[in-house]
């Protein structure tokens, strides 16, 4: 698991509220959610709960699911009333079943083999009502590997309640499985104007294109229902809605 997630999950927890527009977020999901009547939902990948905060202020009967314990404490905190499960995608177990399965993030980026991809798509179906809808955002190789080619560094700066943090990130791709690429990354945090490094962390992710997500999706026997381009704060991604018949 990614040191993002464990390490350094309070550093997770303040950069990204400033690099995600979570208030946007959860208008974009719940404008699909409202189109297929979904009330109860299971968030993959729930993270430190921002995006469940404001499902469950909206109404939804929500539970989370997620594989880092440290990030799990987070959204606990913020959500005391809510329900989450300490688990990995790929093998999902629980006991309700939900009329909507999201996930955001691009947090099917850390599927790397299609086997895992099949895994986590079958059992989502498992929870799914009839009828149900899987919601998720991916990574699109036809865009992305090309833009990491040109475009290999990145930093993102973030002012936080405790304090400024940096992180500058690298990417290197790989074609040896799918369209994989290395994630590296090297968090600072600023003290007496300067900033000091706290950290590094380096991450192994997978990047889909259309096609091959549309082909694990029907697989999985999940009907692809529509598949959405979106902008985000770092690129461009694509959202899939897929549908348990």
């Amino acid at each position: 698991m990614s040191k993002l997630y464990t390490e350094f999950a309070e550093v997770y927890h303040l950069m990204y509220q400033g690099l995600i527009d979570y208030d946007e977020e959860f208008e974009y999901y719940q404008k699909i959610l409202a189109d297929f009547n979904a009330k109860s939902l299971l968030e993959v990948a729930c993270g430190t709960g921002q995006l469940g905060r404001r499902l469950v202020e909206a109404g939804y009967s929500y539970q989370g699911l997620d594989l880092s314990a440290d990030m799990l404490n987070f959204a606990r905190e913020i959500l005391p009333e809510g329900q989450f499960h300490q688990q990995d995608m790929r093998y999902i177990q629980v006991p309700d079943t939900f009329n909507a399965v999201l996930s955001t993030a691009r947090s099917v980026s850390y599927l790397l083999k299609n086997t895992d991809s099949l895994s986590t798509f079958q059992n989502i179906k498992k929870v799914l009502k009839p009828g149900g809808i899987l919601v998720f955002d991916f990574i699109d190789a036809n865009t992305y590997i090309p833009h990491i080619q040109a475009n290999p560094r990145a930093v993102h700066e973030v002012d936080t309640p405790k304090g400024k943090f940096k992180r500058e990130n690298h990417y290197q791709y790989s074609f040896t499985d799918s369209w994989c690429f290395t994630w590296n990354a090297e968090y600072f945090k600023e003290n007496g104007g300067l900033y000091h490094s706290i950290g590094t962390d380096e991450t192994q992710l997978r990047s889909f294109t259309e096609d091959e997500m549309c082909l694990l999706l029907e697989l999985s026997g999940l009907k692809v229902l529509e598949v959405l381009e979106r902008p985000s704060y770092a690129y461009t991604t694509k959202v899939a809605i897929a549908q348990n018949e």
